[in-house]
């Protein structure tokens, strides 16, 4: 009988085809990219880019030349971002679409190689921080990368990096089936051999940008000229050079159980049990050799300043003063670059994007009338009406703004402020917080029952008139009455406006009275 079943298993086999073979088409990297950033969604206009961990996201659209062959075939797209959503990736040009995608987790990193080192022999490279002396020692790794490193050196077990001295493993080689590049496979069929441009896109995280503007006033006080800069920032390990770049403003809705983006970045954090504190007394290193007068390294800043050239190493590039054109997405805005950019791995580089001279800015004194009428927040601000007219009259994305003004023929910051996204014909305030100069101070006049006369009394110490407005901004408990100079309304609010003499005052009297229920 058992002879029988191995005859029928054999001849089972024997009589199945042989599976097709699949044939590995790599495509090393993309012909041409292009990257469209979107801000983190969370974080205000006031707030900066995280360097370190940006919260926003990019789509990334690559073309990619491949020949595949007749039948099976995967097709591997090495230089893919590295914190890649795989379920967003959309694949064009393929003759029978895509069977299955993959994405090639398995990276080079101090984590990959550490784990893929587990029983193994390495190399340990030890330090005498006192001497100098390095010492090399063969070992064999006993522990994975979760806590403290086990290493067994012939028959004894010690640690790595837990006795206080500079200890590195060194590794034979890579292991096999670590990928040095973010790797994104597909698998598909065709009939015939076919040259093909395939366009590749999909979501990867990782990624922002900002709007940053330079206001510099004018010597009349009453216009600027406006450039912005767009602030792009990568946490990713891809770099996309000479892309098509786009920034999107505004707020995509998006799911917030959004899963998270990418692999997890490889970093090897290992622990140590609490050790005694050594003193390694290393000896005083040699003075550093002089830099050339052209060039000055600062270590702390990590800055590296040339004749022409201000550049973060590793990081920063030179900006480059190109305007972007701007274009209606939907409800959202598209800024579009004329020129490529290179979208640097790990970095942060400043991208021109527009530039208005002379647009009409207004510097106005308000003030904020809250509570019940007797409370007054006064702040100076820069206006503008984002129009032709001005000097504007184009979409401006939110960001932060850095205040410019002349003083004595030297140009000084004078402040800061922030901005949400503003579309044409919409009003641009810049507040420069608190003034020094101007105060408004309210006073009880008289009190009866549930109505209250103020005095609001607003002193301008500057040596020159100012444009003065109040806004009431006051409980809907309360109603304000009896005015002693007309007010206009804005934004569903009483204002008053009046222009202030150098070195005077004026005053405005009004009533509140508090509603009862029934007159609500």
């Amino acid at each position: 009988m058992r002879k029988l079943v191995v005859w029928f298993l054999a001849t089972l086999f024997a009589a199945a085809p042989p599976a097709a073979a699949q044939t590995i088409v790599t495509s090393a990297g993309p012909d041409h990219v292009s990257v469209t950033l979107y801000r983190a969604p969370n974080r205000g206009p006031e707030d900066a880019v995280d360097r370190d961990d940006p919260e926003g996201y990019a789509l990334v659209t690559e073309t990619r030349a491949v020949t595949i062959p007749a039948g099976d075939a995967v097709i591997r797209f090495e230089g893919v971002a590295g914190n890649i959503l795989p379920e967003s990736a959309l694949i064009a040009g393929l003759p029978n679409g895509v069977e299955e995608k993959n994405l090639d987790a398995n990276l080079l990193s101090p984590r990959s190689l550490f784990d893929r080192a587990l029983g193994r022999r390495v190399m340990v490279r030890r330090t005498d921080p006192g001497t100098g002396k390095v010492q090399y020692l063969q070992a064999t790794l006993r522990s994975s990368s979760e806590g403290a490193a086990v290493l067994q050196f012939s028959g004894d077990y010690g640690d790595l990096r837990c006795s206080g001295m500079p200890e590195t493993l060194i590794y034979a080689g890579i292991p096999p089936g670590l990928s040095a590049r973010p790797t994104l496979s597909v698998r598909t069929h065709s009939a015939s051999e076919q040259k093909l441009t395939l366009t590749l896109s999909y979501l990867a995280g990782g990624f922002d940008w900002q709007a940053d503007y330079v206001v510099t006033m004018r010597p009349d006080g009453r216009s600027a000229d406006l450039f912005a800069w767009i602030t792009l920032a990568s946490s990713d390990v891809t770099n996309f050079p000479d892309a098509d770049l786009q920034v999107v403003a505004g707020k995509p809705n998006r799911n917030e159980d959004q899963p998270s983006f990418g692999p997890d970045a490889g970093d090897l954090s290992l622990k140590c049990w609490p050790m005694p504190d050594y003193d390694y007394r290393s000896p005083e290193p040699p003075p550093p050799p002089a830099l050339p007068s052209a060039m000055i390294e600062s270590e702390s800043m990590d800055i590296v300043i040339t004749g022409s050239l201000i550049q973060r190493r590793g990081a920063m590039s030179s900006p480059i003063a190109i305007t972007a054109s701007a274009e209606q997405l939907g409800d959202l805005k598209l800024y579009r670059f004329p020129r490529r950019v290179t979208v640097a791995s790990n970095g942060q580089k400043q991208v021109g994007m527009l530039n208005k001279p002379k647009i009409k800015l207004l510097p106005i004194y308000r003030s904020t009338i809250r509570g019940d009428g007797d409370y007054a927040q006064t702040e100076f601000l820069l206006r503008s009406k984002n129009v032709t007219a001005n000097g504007l009259g184009v979409p401006l994305p939110a960001g932060k703004a850095a205040i410019f003004a002349n003083a004595q023929g030297r140009t000084l910051m004078v402040g800061e402020a922030s901005i949400d996204d503003k579309t044409i014909g919409e009003d641009i305030e810049f507040s420069m917080g608190e003034p020094g100069a101007v105060d408004a101070d309210i006073d009880t006049v008289r009190e009866k029952d549930k109505t209250i006369r103020y005095d609001l009394t607003v002193t301008n110490a500057n040596a020159w008139p100012i444009d003065y407005e109040a806004s009431f901004d006051i409980s809907a408990d309360y109603k304000l009455r009896s005015p002693s100079a007309k007010l206009g309304r804005k934004d569903s609010r009483p204002l008053w406006t009046t222009r202030i003499p150098a070195n005077g005052k004026v005053k405005l009297s009004y009533t509140i009275v508090e509603q009862d229920e029934e007159d609500n």
